[in-house]
């Protein structure tokens, strides 16, 4: 059994980063909790609308996403955050 999703996309990492605000372990328990839903449901696949299903911790849900100034598309996706 495998759970598949495109993870190379650069808007799918910008739409990940804002929702979790940034933070790492909102976005492995997002990540986490889409797989588990895919393997339950027998889809075997993260889509976009099950990672939206999925509620996020408090702190992810009542942060505020950091500003963004740059993603880049070529290559490894590289979002570079505005730090205060």
């Amino acid at each position: 059994m495998s759970v598949t999703t495109t993870w190379g996309s650069p808007r799918l990492a910008f739409r990940l980063h804002q929702r979790t605000a940034g933070r790492i372990g909102s976005l492995t328990r997002l990540i986490r909790q889409a797989a588990v839903t895919a393997i339950d449901d027998g889809t075997e696949r993260i889509t976009k609308s099950s990672l939206d299903a999925v509620r996020l911790d408090h702190l992810a849900e009542n942060t505020p996403p950091p500003a963004i100034t740059h993603i880049r598309a070529v290559g490894r996706p590289v979002i570079q955050v505005k730090t205060p």
